[in-house]
């Protein structure tokens, strides 16, 4: 059982690893540009940041582990469910999320942006990438569909059928992912409600 197991999670891996590494370039690339270079996000990101502030300012958003991941997985869900329109707003927002933690980044001192980011970040960003990178499996399961509508095939059903099991079979491996998401963003949740704070008011104390 231990050994099926283990074989399923490296063919698993193996099936995922290219919509991980797409998601996760497409995010460090971002996160890093407005990073090095707030100027070209300050339009887009200033607005973003104040409404943010405005949020936390009057109550609309509380550091509470139940608000945080419905606010979390709402994000999550919304890369995710992109899928079915090709992926095209799942990239638009995770350029916009990475665009918006390293915009940040430059408002804030270095070590009070980490102190205050990683603890939960490890968790919360991890699971952003891999909303991508279901998203991607998810449009690819679907473009896989209508390419099973092969005219020239010599038998039009049974080669639709066999495109159609594999392209749900590829669905379910996004529906798996997403899977890790949750609970990914339950650690999250939990821990920039409950531990970050605490973390960071050591890491920044002089």
């Amino acid at each position: 059982m231990n050994v099926n197991i283990k074989e399923y999670c490296i063919d698993y891996f193996n099936r995922m690893k290219y919509y991980v590494l797409l998601s996760s370039v497409i995010f460090v690339a971002f996160l890093l540009l407005s990073y090095f270079y707030p100027s070209f996000f300050n339009s887009l990101m200033n607005q973003a940041l104040q409404n943010m502030r405005d949020g936390v300012t009057n109550g609309e958003i509380l550091l509470e582990t139940t608000s945080l991941f419905i606010n979390n997985f709402t994000v999550a869900l919304n890369i995710y469910t992109s899928g079915i329109y090709l992926s095209i707003p799942s990239l638009y927002l995770l350029v916009y999320n990475a665009a918006m933690i390293g915009y940040t980044g430059t408002t804030l001192p270095l070590n009070y942006f980490l102190a205050y980011t990683l603890p939960h970040g490890i968790f919360e960003l991890t699971a952003i990438v891999l909303s991508g990178a279901a998203s991607f499996r998810l449009t690819h399961g679907i473009l896989n569909v209508f390419a099973g509508l092969k005219p020239d095939a010599d038998d039009k059903k049974k080669y639709f059928l066999e495109n159609l099991e594999v392209s749900l079979k590829m669905i379910l491996d996004s529906a798996a992912l997403m899977l890790i998401v949750l609970i990914l963003l339950i650690v999250a949740a939990f821990i920039e409600a409950n531990i970050t704070v605490g973390i960071g008011q050591i890491l920044t104390m002089r």
